[in-house]
């Protein structure tokens, strides 16, 4: 039974989803200051981008492992708990450590002026909380929104990176996508290498160069799965680190496209959730039969954001399902199924509850001899993995490793 102390935090961090998004420097700068500075206690590899930024940071987390380093991984949003946030040697820290943190901010936040920080804001300050108590060697910071403005900014980086760019929150971003890499290209600091994946479009590429000028290193993008482009990306990394190149195991639910078993079907979990990467995902699986649930937040672009589920080759059925979680509310079943039957000859099945649509979904594909293929949205993927924990018994903590400890 949980203390009321624990339930009081929570509840407060739980409260500070209502504060929204703010960006800026400001806020957590008066805030780290007031913790000690905790994220000037180790280096970091800040890493901004549209896609593939956390399954970059990931691979680094597991590279800087193998290497016998005690690594931070800081990416969001999480999955299934917020614990997520603050991994160390790939495994989310404890939720008693964590609240312990949680409650270091909330007090410094007392201080008068009184300082009311943004959930997101409150994690990132406690995951350095969390870094700096527990003697990382060297961290690996995921941006939350752009770059130049984003509270990560604030960590102490020798080395930065930025995975693709497309259009990616540009209501607050910018309406190009020069405009978009100029604010992710924010990140870089003068001196520091700027290493970027290579972009087919010249005006994003001047974009960036325009803000890093010569710390400006483009890395080739030499495929198309974006689980080898984000290793052929750390090993680049990693090499100017000192890390040696060694095989790596990274366990990415949602990003890496495994295969579960869900009641004896196939079950590719994806948390493809825009257009670039629900494109990529789908590629990936090509013509293989497959029914399809989905379930995604509110977008300003839902009709371009799904574009690419609306080809249906490969796919015998399609199951529309609600999500929960985060900032944005889920996106109707009943509108995004009426999305989904353009140019449909079978309109989708609503099934509201998540598990239970993919339960169906599983039973259809054990009857057609398909796979099922979930995705939409991160927050899809966590009840899946969340359920699946629960279904055999094991230690929730396990499903969320990253990768494999240090030896």
């Amino acid at each position: 039974m949980p203390t009321s102390d624990v339930v009081d935090i929570r509840a407060w961090l739980e409260s500070r989803i209502g504060a929204g998004v703010r960006l800026g420097l400001s806020t957590c700068s008066e805030m780290l200051e007031r913790l000690g500075n905790p994220q000037a206690d180790f280096p970091s590899i800040h890493v901004a981008g549209t896609n593939g930024k956390g399954s970059l940071c990931a691979h680094l987390s597991a590279l800087g492992s193998m290497n016998g380093d005690l690594i931070g991984l800081y990416t969001s949003p999480h999955l299934v708990t917020v614990e997520e946030r603050a991994r160390i040697d790939g495994r989310p820290v404890s939720a008693e450590e964590f609240d312990s943190y949680l409650e270091e901010v909330r007090e410094a936040g007392r201080i008068e002026p009184e300082i009311l920080p943004t959930y997101f804001e409150t994690t990132f300050l406690a995951s350095m909380l969390a870094f700096s108590r527990n003697n990382v060697d060297r961290a690996v910071i995921e941006t939350g929104l752009g770059g130049r403005l984003d509270s990560t900014r604030l960590v102490e980086a020798d080395i930065c990176a930025i995975t693709t760019i497309s259009m990616d929150h540009s209501e607050v971003l910018g309406d190009t996508l020069p405009k978009i890499a100029t604010e992710k290209a924010g990140i870089h600091r003068p001196g520091v290498p700027l290493l970027c994946l290579d972009h087919e479009d010249e005006g994003v590429k001047a974009a960036i160069e325009g803000v890093a000028g010569e710390d400006v290193v483009w890395v080739p993008r030499g495929g198309e799965d974006a689980q080898e482009v984000a290793r052929r990306m750390a090993s680049v990394i990693g090499s100017r680190i000192g890390w040696k190149i060694m095989e790596t195991d990274v366990l990415w639910p949602g990003r890496s496209m495994d295969r579960i078993d869900w009641s004896g079907a196939e079950v590719v979990l994806s948390a493809a959730h825009n257009s670039e990467s629900l494109s990529h995902d789908l590629g990936r699986l090509g013509s293989e039969r497959h029914v399809m649930v989905v379930g995604m937040t509110q977008k300003e672009d839902l009709s371009e954001s799904i574009e690419p589920l609306l080809d249906s080759d490969g796919r015998i059925r399609t199951i529309v399902t609600e999500v929960h979680g985060g900032r944005s509310p889920s996106v109707p079943a009943e509108t995004l199924s009426e999305h989904l039957s353009v140019d449909s000859g079978q309109p989708p099945l609503i099934i509201k509850e998540p598990i239970e649509a993919i339960d169906t979904a599983s039973r259809v594909a054990s009857e057609e001899g398909c796979i099922v293929y979930v995705t939409g949205s991160v927050y899809l993927v966590g009840k899946a993995i969340e359920e699946m924990a629960s279904r055999d018994g094991g230690d929730l903590w396990d499903h969320l490793e990253a990768h494999t400890p240090r030896v």
